[in-house]
């Protein structure tokens, strides 16, 4: 399990309601070999009957000790001990995010043993990528559903897949492919955007010129 560091935030806030100035990391956890995993700054920390309340929100994660994925909002609620947190927003107020070559906006953002966007618009490496959800976890690939992925020219949709960041590939179960005055429908696809390449498996072809 991984090592929790709660600040002295939480010892200086003994009722239910009252709140502090956040000045400094209000949590920071650890992996087991000492490397940081995550660390939340926040402009004010109430304490409710529940948990923790907080506004003017950061988050920063890491890969392996290094930064990987920087999270902002304008809210943030967690448990009591700071072990899951949701990261809100309005409309007016997006939760945004930077990482990865990355650059990105959701309505939420979650964080229980791995992190939940949910209604994910995105833009980096050559991709404009737009998903009902996306999953990930240190050291592993993002899981996409309800997703459209556009790039050289394609715009693929389908309903479940991955992007490995390292390789640059992206995976997919059935899919629609359109461009290039082509629409095609496959059983699944393999695509590395960066390099503007797909493979189509049982491509079926819906529409031409």
């Amino acid at each position: 399990m991984p090592l929790l560091v709660v600040l002295l935030l939480l010892l200086a806030v003994p009722g239910a309601g009252q709140s502090v100035q956040a000045e400094a990391p209000w949590l920071t956890v650890y992996d087991p070999a000492g490397r940081p995993k995550w660390e939340v700054r926040l402009g004010r920390l109430v304490r409710t009957a529940t948990g923790w309340e907080g506004e003017r929100v950061e988050v920063q994660l890491y890969s392996d000790g290094a930064p990987a994925v920087l999270l902002r909002a304008p809210r943030l609620s967690a448990d009591r001990y700071g072990r899951e947190w949701t990261l809100g927003s309005t409309d007016a107020e997006a939760v945004t995010g930077e990482g990865e070559g990355f650059v990105f906006r959701c309505r939420e953002a979650r964080w229980s043993g791995g992190l939940l966007l949910r209604e994910l618009a995105a833009e980096g490496r050559g991709v404009t990528l737009h998903a009902a959800e996306v999953r990930w976890a240190f050291g592993e690939a993002l899981h996409l559903e309800g997703a459209e992925a556009t790039f050289a020219g394609w715009t693929v949709r389908f309903e479940r897949g991955t992007y490995e960041f390292p390789a640059d590939r992206l995976t997919t179960g059935p899919v629609q492919a359109t461009g290039h005055g082509l629409v095609l429908t496959g059983s699944s696809l393999q695509a590395w955007p960066g390099e503007g390449r797909l493979i189509l498996r049982e491509a079926e072809l819906v529409r031409a010129p």
